[in-house]
């Protein structure tokens, strides 16, 4: 592997530990952003069914839709694997990021950006992240004000902090869970577009049963069964 791709996808794996599973990465390539993905890498993703999810029993995963193949479906692109390299890629010109990004924020994803660096030197280009967009931080579209969520699950106790990075606003406080019903009424005033959770690290096997019952008791999370969800392999972040 070359230079560039091995620099995208070291700066994917940082990603994945700061934000999360649901990421796309977009790196300049001239007048072109791309993103890539390696097909015979194992996938740190387990994906599980909502439904399976909120019963008693273990739910197994299922299989996990790579991210380059649900943004070529969400923006009607093509995939291709340029000569005999089984990279897989995807791109649009540098000035079509504005008419994408508000598709691919809507639909939960957080945007990496890593740009050429003007240097002045001749020599192979040099790139790095340049902008980070999530649902709840677009600081190029104020029109309504965002807040992300923050849950850490400890025993009985939870710890909340909503925050928005638009005006800094922020609050935090515990609440144990027999009162978890009163957050619900609080939250009807945020307009939440994203939720992190952080999970003891001895936390039992149902505390994903736990966390997605309380996420849809303070509809923060749709009721569609079919929905599919996402999980790290580590048991202590989860986005």
């Amino acid at each position: 592997m070359n230079q560039i791709p091995m620099q995208y996808f070291n700066l994917m794996e940082e990603n994945y530990s700061k934000y999360g599973l649901s990421v796309i990465q977009l790196i300049q390539i001239g007048k072109f952003y791309e993103l890539w993905h390696e097909p015979d890498v194992p996938c740190i993703q387990q994906t599980y069914s909502q439904a399976e999810l909120l019963t008693e029993s273990a739910p197994g995963p299922l299989g996990v839709t790579p991210p380059i193949e649900q943004v070529a479906s969400l923006l009607d692109m093509r995939i291709v694997s340029p000569g005999k390299r089984s990279l897989l890629q995807m791109g649009f010109p540098t000035y079509s990021l504005p008419t994408y990004l508000g598709t691919l924020l809507d639909k939960g994803w957080t945007i990496i950006v890593i740009d050429e660096l003007v240097t002045g030197k001749s020599g192979p280009k040099q790139r790095a992240v340049s902008q980070v967009y999530s649902p709840s931080c677009n600081l190029e579209d104020c029109t309504e004000l965002s807040y992300v969520i923050s849950i850490y699950f400890k025993d009985d106790l939870l710890g909340i902090t909503i925050f928005s990075a638009m005006n800094g606003h922020s609050i935090m406080f515990p609440v144990y869970w027999e009162d978890r019903d009163k957050v619900a009424r609080l939250l009807i005033s945020y307009r939440i577009k994203e939720v992190v959770i952080w999970v003891d690290s001895g936390a039992g096997p149902g505390i994903l049963n736990k966390i997605y019952g309380l996420l849809i008791g303070w509809n923060l999370f749709p009721l569609e069964p079919n929905v599919r969800i996402e999980v790290m392999d580590s048991p202590c972040y989860l986005s």
